[in-house]
């Protein structure tokens, strides 16, 4: 026991117990036998000084043994290419036992990521301990990390149900379709694509690329050679009006086939008139200009040049020659070097770093004004704010960011101007200084963003780190490009939607109102019409900050078109566009079951694999899993606990049945 008081109070309630039993048993009442009266008395001791004792509030520490039976997660595989197979009936009823608790998941769709899903087992079960994951599938693996190396990670054993068909089958298929997502009016674009073939040795066919009028564009003949066959094929296709365009590429079915739905493979073409041109100026060479220029180039409707500020012949030629749609300023302006008067009614992206002066930087008058503190620099990183309203910016991008190393940003507080909205603040260690990071604003004659630190060429360094690609870094700046490079909002109401969505995708389809003083609003109900191949629906927008938001949710592929329209100060503005679902395919692409793998994983886990005979060993291979036991102490007060109650009341009562029986209560 643990007592908050000094030791010496111990003497105070064996004092009270004492001089209560002595004065009610040997100076008050004496027809009780001198026996009888120390039985009484004792009894009478006992209980009060008890009662005292738990008035000094004491605590009993006391260690305390839980077991918890560990998890074995079933996850089945419901991907496309276990229900191809002859096993897609299978299902494994794994019961929970005294030994271990079952749960049952599934995975897969149109793709299987078998990495991504051991490796998430950790995070959706916390603070339970994994005996075992069972994974029944058929080990085919189209998306995602290696599973091997994922596997050598896990703490605990993975065991597998080997599903499929390990034979080769006569098909054949059209796989790793890479092309460019946007061409350009006039011009013709590059198509990549290779066409497998198994068992088909000596067979022709033949490649029709079609547009989507069905017209005809390419054609080429494929003529099988040997069991195993591979063939690369590029092919220049023309690109036609400006809009969203689909193409179909169709290779033609030799009989005896397995399946004939992965001969064809369509996608679509963003065909633009031309590239905007963006002016990078910089105050001196520095990695994140390269950076910004292959972000910026990723993006097909624009193109980037770099300058150096110190450069004035070169500089001037180019802003006298070309049309620039935005200038990116990086560490300008200096101390000696000036922001280019051509540029300073331009629309601008701002890198501010190390080497800005912060004096002439609020000079311009930008929306942002930095007031230096010293001249050192901080670390920071980036926190998301969901509020940001002028795009629409993805949780999955946001979380992305958030990851990544820091910046170097002057020391300094700011101040922005109204209209200025943060879409990441920045984080000095692990607080959130609420000051902007990245921001932007659409007010006045041009639109104006701005990055408060130098070092992105970390950021898309670290993209690839993480995700295997670029693709966050470069979507998060040519979003800041594209509102950057809009002038002005050329209608109150705006619709925006991606131009190319896959078929596991959700579709969410952002728009936003303004009134007359650009504020933007959601007051009207705005609504939609979605129009496909056979495909027509009508929706409303629900209300989603100070603008509106649609999730569709998943379409089947296709070329969709929609028509927006709000009515606002008895006023009808309309918004139309048009985006694609693309159909993935991964999963017919390749139906041979790779048990190999599977036993890959179990070699390095400490697991094992099985065939669906092989139930029972699966559950005596199980059967090994046992509780574990978990020691903590634990803390408790005295009259918390039941015995305590009970030891008075039992005590109580014993005295209260003596006087009784003796016929003095």
């Amino acid at each position: 026991m643990i007592f908050d008081y000094p030791w010496y109070f111990l003497i105070f309630c064996l004092l009270a117990g004492v001089v209560y039993a002595g004065v009610l048993y040997f100076l008050g009442s004496r027809s009780f036998s001198p026996r009888l009266r120390w039985l009484l008395a004792t009894l009478r001791f006992v209980v009060v000084t008890v009662i005292a004792m738990l008035l000094l509030a004491p605590t009993v520490r006391r260690s305390v043994h839980e077991q918890q039976r560990p998890l074995v997660v079933v996850a089945k595989d419901v991907s496309q290419s276990v229900g191809l197979s002859a096993d897609s009936s299978y299902t494994l009823s794994l019961p929970s036992t005294d030994h271990y608790e079952v749960v049952e998941e599934t995975f897969g769709g149109s793709y299987t990521d078998l990495a991504g899903e051991m490796s998430t087992l950790s995070s959706r079960y916390p603070g339970r301990d994994i005996g075992a994951l069972v994974l029944v599938t058929d080990g085919i693996h189209n998306r995602g990390a290696g599973p091997s190396s994922v596997a050598e990670q896990l703490t605990f054993p993975v065991y597998s149900v080997a599903l499929g068909d390990t034979l080769p089958r006569r098909d054949a298929v059209l796989t790793a379709l890479r092309y460019n997502k946007i061409a350009y009016s006039g011009n013709t674009f590059v198509v990549e694509v290779t066409v497998n073939a198994t068992l088909l040795g000596g067979h022709r066919a033949t490649l029709l690329a079609k547009d989507e009028k069905g017209g005809v564009v390419e054609r080429r003949e494929v003529v099988y050679e040997g069991s195993s066959f591979s063939l690369p094929l590029t092919l220049s296709l023309p690109a036609g009006d400006a809009g969203l365009h689909r193409y179909q590429l169709a290779l033609s079915v030799t009989e005896g086939e397995v399946d004939e739905s992965n001969n064809v493979m369509t996608f679509y073409v963003d065909v633009v008139d031309s590239r905007r041109r963006v002016a990078i100026i910089a105050a001196a060479p520095h990695p994140d200009l390269g950076t910004l220029r292959r972000a910026i180039g990723s993006h097909a409707g624009y193109r980037a040049d770099v300058f150096l500020a110190s450069e004035t012949a070169r500089l001037a030629a180019a802003l006298r020659d070309s049309a620039f749609s935005m200038v990116v300023l990086h560490n300008l302006p200096t101390a000696t070097l000036a922001v280019p008067a051509a540029v300073e009614k331009m629309p601008t992206l701002y890198i501010v770093g190390c080497q800005t002066d912060l004096p002439r930087f609020n000079s311009l008058h930008t929306g942002l004004e930095i007031v230096a503190k010293s001249k050192k620099s901080n670390e920071v990183t980036a926190t998301y704010n969901n509020a940001f309203s002028l795009f629409s910016y993805g949780d999955d991008d946001a979380d992305i960011m958030t990851q990544m190393p820091p910046l170097d940003a002057p020391f300094g507080e700011a101040h922005v101007g109204a209209g200025v909205q943060n879409l990441f603040t920045a984080r000095l260690g692990t607080i959130d200084t609420r000051q902007p990071l990245i921001a932007a604003t659409t007010q006045g004659d041009v639109h104006r963003s701005f990055v408060w630190g130098e070092g992105l060429w970390r950021w898309r360094l670290n993209d690839y780190q993480l995700t295997s690609s670029h693709q966050h870094f470069d979507r998060l700046i040519g979003q800041l490009v594209n509102l950057t490079a809009a002038s002005a909002v050329r209608s109150p109401f705006v619709v925006e939607a991606q131009r190319l969505y896959l078929d596991s995708d959700p579709v969410v389809l952002s728009a936003q109102l303004y009134n007359e003083a650009s504020e933007p609003i959601n007051g009207p109900e705005a609504a939609v019409t979605l129009s496909g191949d056979g495909y027509q629906a009508d929706f409303l927008f629900s209300r989603d900050g100070d603008g509106y938001r649609l999730a569709v949710g998943q379409l089947p592929e296709g070329l969709y078109r929609y028509a927006a329209h709000v009515e606002y100060n008895g006023r009808t503005y309309d918004a139309t566009g048009a985006f694609a679902v693309e159909a993935m395919n991964l999963e017919r692409q390749n139906l041979v079951a790779d048990h190999a793998l599977l036993r890959t994983i179990g070699a390095v886990t400490g697991g094992a694999t099985y065939m669906p005979t092989e139930t029972a060993a699966l559950e005596e291979a199980m059967s090994t899993l046992r509780p574990i036991v978990y020691s903590h102490r634990r803390f408790d007060d005295l009259l918390s606990l039941p015995w305590v109650l009970a030891l008075i009341l039992l005590l109580m009562t014993g005295e209260w049945f003596i006087r009784k029986y003796n016929g003095t209560l």
